[in-house]
């Protein structure tokens, strides 16, 4: 495969996970193929995958914006780059999803949050956050072990 085809198998794959949690988090396909995670493991291991055989660490370094720039100018260290961003992005709508509703979010308070989250990844958890605590959640029920 190419960097191309990758980086498209990748990007067909998170919107249709965020759809489905977002228009049909009760259904059974979802609760197990999406908000189990078992979609970000898909997307971790394919970049994962894309790492280990594409990804050259010796062209850059991570310590400076000049040696990220380096590392990410290799089409496969890009298409790696975007699925980081897919699986961790899909990870923390799951978590928003998952707690927003056994916090007694509306779909509507959590559409906003989800939308943004998948757009726009840290934008997304923010307003979450601002949101529960708006309606009145104390922090200790935003930490994701508690229901």
């Amino acid at each position: 495969m190419t960097p191309e085809q990758v980086f498209q198998l990748a990007n067909a794959l998170a919107p249709l996970a965020w759809l489905a949690m977002i228009f049909a988090p009760q259904k059974r396909w979802v609760l197990s193929g999406v908000l189990s995670g078992a979609a970000v493991a898909v997307l971790a291991s394919l970049y994962f995958l894309v790492v280990l055989t594409h990804f050259d660490f010796a062209a850059g370094d991570f310590m400076s914006l000049q040696g990220v720039t380096a590392l990410l100018s290799d089409p496969w260290a890009m298409t790696a780059g975007w699925i980081h961003y897919l699986a961790f992005d899909l990870l923390a709508g799951i978590i928003i999803t998952k707690k927003g509703r056994a916090l007694g979010f509306t779909k509507w308070q959590l559409l906003p949050c989800q939308i943004s989250t998948f757009m726009l990844g840290p934008v997304g958890v923010v307003l979450f956050v601002t949101t529960a605590k708006a309606k009145g959640h104390p922090w200790s029920k935003l930490a994701i072990n508690t229901p």
